[in-house]
């Protein structure tokens, strides 16, 4: 059985076997679950998505919801718009709830939506309160607008905002709107014709629309002048410049000009002797040494391995991202130490998501790494709290047929859909064999 500390320690994640820890003792955990109903658990919502479905599969494991969904109610009631996502998880959750029959989440969502919608028309001017109340309103919005009703009483009362002036137009609701699909958006565009604020609402993207095309017909591309988009633009475009880039670099003698020259490589791998960039990962310049490591860890090279091996305690940070890119099989006992150290938050303060991402990296074919830390997969899967590196970590222990069977029906109500998918799609390849 799983500690109580275990079992927080996978809903923060949205693992799967949190979920059927709780549903092999839900009053063991009540607790743990009341506590993830209350806040958004999602490391990145806008990439991920909430937890909403997979905490409410936590509530479904008791015969009694009412205290979940009065916390979540009185979670939504108090909270005011402040920018974070937190209403996107709460409206969600309830909307769960709704569907489920349950009445008293339904009239919470409403109460919330009207409340929203009474403030947006209070503003006369913008500023960081209408922006944060318009977006807190927005996701309310889609929440609610799964149903051809509830769309239509929403998009009248948008298009009503719209006719107030100058206030708000469709840029302030595109994900509302490309949130529903086009043949909804086509059949209430057929009933518009009685309603004004209906033909405001569809009038305003239409306008948006037309603005786009304009815009992207008069967009020119060319290349970038300098910085980190130069280095994509090399990478991605245009390989055969790189070299007169790196020459321009290395005429530069002012470090402040030879940092801004260096940065084409932060991305594009520098395509000369490395030589020079190792003596300015030294320069007593911070933005010239910051440039240099930058370009370093685009590098894989014995001697950039070694330069990065003698620095390690004097640029950790910096160091660890060339390591990573010059892995080889020997460096397993250190990152499995390192990762094992290493303290995963919220905000990433310690920098894991990035070294998450590098070690990730070290598994794509074109990273030069003939054995990439396979051992490394399972650490980097339980101790994650980003659904989007999980998914990628999934599909790598999946090639290398590293996934046990009581993982895979783990992974079937992991927090991500694309994780379910990835499980059902394996267990429906097993029945198929038989």
């Amino acid at each position: 059985m799983m500690t109580k500390q275990q079992v927080w320690h996978a809903l923060q994640r949205g693992l799967g076997s949190g979920y059927l820890a709780v549903r092999e003792n839900p009053e063991r955990y009540r607790d743990l679950v009341m506590r993830a109903c209350g806040r958004n658990l999602s490391f990145d919502t806008q990439c991920e998505g909430t937890r909403a479905w997979y905490v409410y599969q936590l509530v479904c494991c008791f015969s009694d919801r009412d205290a979940f969904r009065d916390l979540a109610v009185r979670k939504l009631r108090e909270k005011k718009p402040d920018g974070s996502w937190d209403y996107a998880h709460f409206s969600e959750l309830l909307t769960l709830f709704a569907a489920d029959g349950d009445v008293l989440a339904e009239a919470a969502l409403w109460e919330k939506y009207e409340q929203l919608l009474a403030q947006l028309h209070t503003f006369r001017r913008s500023c960081m309160a209408k922006s944060r109340t318009r977006d807190s309103f927005e996701t309310i919005c889609v929440a609610l607008s799964g149903n051809a009703e509830s769309y239509a009483r929403i998009a009248a009362d948008i298009g009503g905002l719209f006719l107030l002036g100058q206030q708000y137009d469709a840029w302030d609701f595109l994900w509302l709107y490309h949130s529903r699909p086009r043949g909804v958006n086509a059949a209430l565009r057929r009933s518009a014709a009685s309603s004004e604020a209906l033909q405001a609402y569809f009038a305003s993207f239409d306008a948006m629309e037309q603005e786009q095309k304009r815009f992207l017909s008069e967009i020119k591309v060319q290349e970038p002048d300098g910085g980190r988009r130069l280095s994509v633009w090399l990478y991605r475009r245009a390989p055969e410049q790189a070299k007169a880039r790196a020459e321009a670099y290395l005429a530069e003698a002012e470090p402040e000009a030879r940092a801004a020259a260096l940065e084409a490589f932060s991305v594009c791998p520098y395509p000369l002797d490395p030589g020079p960039i190792l003596a300015d990962a030294e320069s007593a310049f911070p933005a010239l040494r910051a440039s240099a490591w930058d370009a370093l860890s685009r590098l894989r090279a014995p001697e950039v391995r070694s330069f990065a091996q003698a620095h390690l305690d004097k640029s950790k940070e910096a160091v660890l991202y060339v390591l990573i890119r010059n892995y080889q099989p020997e460096d397993l006992a250190f990152w499995n130490r390192y990762l094992q150290a290493l303290r995963i938050d919220c905000a990433s303060e310690s920098g894991w998501h990035g070294i998450h991402l590098a070690l990730l990296e070290l598994f794509e074919k074109d990273s030069g790494v003939e054995q990439p830390p396979k051992a490394l997969l399972p650490l980097l899967y339980e101790s994650t709290l980003c659904s989007c590196c999980r998914k990628r970590i999934v599909q790598h222990m999946r090639s290398r047929r590293m996934i046990s069977a009581g993982m895979w029906e783990a992974l079937r109500y992991d927090s991500s859909d694309e994780i379910r998918a990835i499980a059902e799609d394996h267990f429906r390849r097993t029945r198929a064999r038989g």
